[in-house]
């Protein structure tokens, strides 16, 4: 054994019982036997990314969310590319500077600079894992999709999310939008995130969120542009868990259902909206580098596998 561990180089190995229960794959063993490239002493090429393209082949369309554009700026990606469905893009604005994440007795703690300890919102531990791992997958890939249901009713969606309740709960909610809002001349539906911001509670010390996200209505112009016909703004408060209407803005605003549920459509994107608080949460931390040492094995360990992800919904 010794002989192996030394050939896949730089690897650390902790050997216990415990260890040796966790079924983990040792990544630098799939390289052994692989030629190193020309003129280099690396199997990789310098930019980091090798890996990166089979990754991305395996998930929904690679789509960050900014191309869709906005009220006022316009698309920038062909309709056959946009992914539909659900997209999770946002950074969190936090109300403190955080030092450091811990997860103690099934609970995650985020310690700020002042050595404060602040509880988080409770949620599904194998919900949250899965929104770490996509927010690790999405940052690889340079993606923001999570989930695309095509005209045949074929499901795509990122492999962080494949096979867990969160990721049936939001290929579910990628259904319901024209459930609520029927009869426009579109082909797609897209619900992105556009602004998550963190702060402290009223009560002790458990944090809040507000998530604000739009429900965009999708067709194609004359150049196979993907344009935003209309779209419903939304506001999601974390300690309330409701969700408040308070815009609209597109072409076919006026073409909406005097009747229309906005409240409705709000309760049917509960959890898209909890999730998206999340996954931005987490983008903060990964960009601030903030540790995540104390729990951590424990964390990764959670299993998050649930209802199974359908070939066709």
């Amino acid at each position: 054994m010794g002989e192996l561990y030394a050939t896949a180089a730089q690897r650390l190995a902790i050997d216990s019982r415990d260890a040796r229960r966790y079924r983990t794959e040792v990544t630098e063993l799939a390289y052994l036997g692989e030629r190193v490239r020309r003129r280099s002493n690396s199997l990789f090429s310098e930019d980091g990314n090798r890996g990166d393209g089979s990754l991305a082949r395996r998930e929904p369309s690679v789509f960050l969310k900014e191309t869709l554009g906005d009220e006022f700026n316009q698309s920038t990606i062909r309709e056959i590319v946009v992914p539909g469905g659900v997209a999770f893009g946002e950074t969190a604005s936090l109300a403190f500077t955080a030092a450091e994440l811990q997860f103690d007795r099934g609970e995650l703690i985020l310690i700020d600079e002042d050595g404060d300890a602040h509880e988080l919102p409770e949620i599904d531990l194998a919900d949250v894992k899965a929104l770490f791992d996509f927010v690790n997958r999405s940052r690889a890939i340079g993606s923001d999709a999570i989930v695309d249901i095509d005209a045949q009713g074929r499901v795509r969606i990122s492999s962080a999310l494949r096979d867990t309740e969160a990721g049936y709960k939001i290929m579910h909610a990628d259904t319901q939008p024209f459930e609520f809002v029927p009869n426009l001349p579109v082909t797609k539906s897209v619900i992105i995130d556009t602004g998550v911001k963190w702060q402290r509670g009223e009560i002790g010390k458990t944090l809040q969120f507000e998530v604000d996200y739009e429900v965009r209505f999708l067709s194609a112009d004359n150049m196979r542009i993907a344009q935003t016909r209309a779209a419903l703004v939304y506001v999601y408060d974390s300690d309330s868990k409701t969700a408040e209407y308070s815009d609209s803005w597109g072409r076919y605003v006026a073409r909406l259902n005097d009747n229309l549920d906005y409240s409705g459509l709000a309760e049917s994107m509960r959890e898209v909206a909890t999730y998206a608080g999340w996954a931005a949460l987490f983008r903060r931390l990964q960009e601030d580098e903030v540790r995540f040492l104390r729990g951590r094995y424990d964390f990764m360990k959670i299993d998050k596998l649930g209802e199974k992800t359908p070939i066709r919904y």
